[in-house]
């Protein structure tokens, strides 16, 4: 979806940011990592607050700024030329605080990269699906949940129990029903058809969040 060059630097700079801080890779980059479908163009990090510090002084060994971002809860670098997306314990506005993928071990490794579940990975997917939703990374967005849901290995009894800890992700559910059954093009740049395996998909994550999204008697 992506120009291949910017994706291309934006791997090169995850990789070598991974060399500076010990981190948990969400986002475009995280999804990635599971699913090898789209690449990404931004990078996105959780961080606990003592990797966030040697992270801060070893950018700025190489003058590079990360700036807070109050409107947006979360901090910023641009490193060399590719947009980094810090969140961290004291600065987030996830649905999933940082410090519970620590807590919980939300994340394993994959190549070498602390990466998020696919659980967890899927509710933050979802919550900036919905913010940015008639954007193009919003269209991106939605293609990584339907690459999550189609290709990892996803665990519905997983997602149940992180819906339990944190009632405010409840809502992402239906969210993600609606990404599944409005999505058309987005099926497309996977190699799949709505009305066969989206149609499908929709009939089985239906199922498996009967118990989230049934109506209150």
């Amino acid at each position: 979806m992506w120009h291949e060059e910017l994706t291309e630097k934006s791997w090169i700079v995850l990789r070598d940011v991974r060399k500076l801080a010990d981190f948990i890779v969400i986002g475009g980059w995280g999804v990635y990592l599971w699913v090898r479908k789209l690449k990404s163009r931004d990078i996105d990090i959780c961080i606990d607050q003592n990797s966030f510090y040697k992270l801060q002084n070893e950018l700025q060994r190489q003058n590079i700024l990360v700036k807070k971002n109050p409107r947006l809860k979360k901090m910023e670098a641009v490193v060399a030329g590719v947009d980094v997306d810090i969140y961290t314990p004291f600065m987030s506005n996830l649905v999933l605080p940082c410090s519970a993928f620590y807590e919980y071990r939300w994340f394993t490794d994959i190549e070498g990269f602390d990466v998020a579940l696919p659980e967890p990975l899927l509710l933050l997917k979802t919550q900036v699906a919905e913010e940015r939703w008639t954007s193009e990374k919003g269209m991106k967005d939605r293609i990584d949940i339907i690459s999550l849901l189609m290709y990892s290995d996803w665990k519905s009894t997983n997602l149940l129990n992180i819906i339990k800890l944190y009632e405010g992700a409840k809502p992402l559910i239906r969210s993600v029903q609606k990404i599944i059954e409005r999505s058309r093009a987005e099926y497309r740049y996977l190699g799949l058809k709505y009305e066969t395996d989206g149609v499908r998909l929709s009939r089985s994550f239906r199922n498996q969040m009967a118990q989230v999204t049934a109506p209150r008697s």
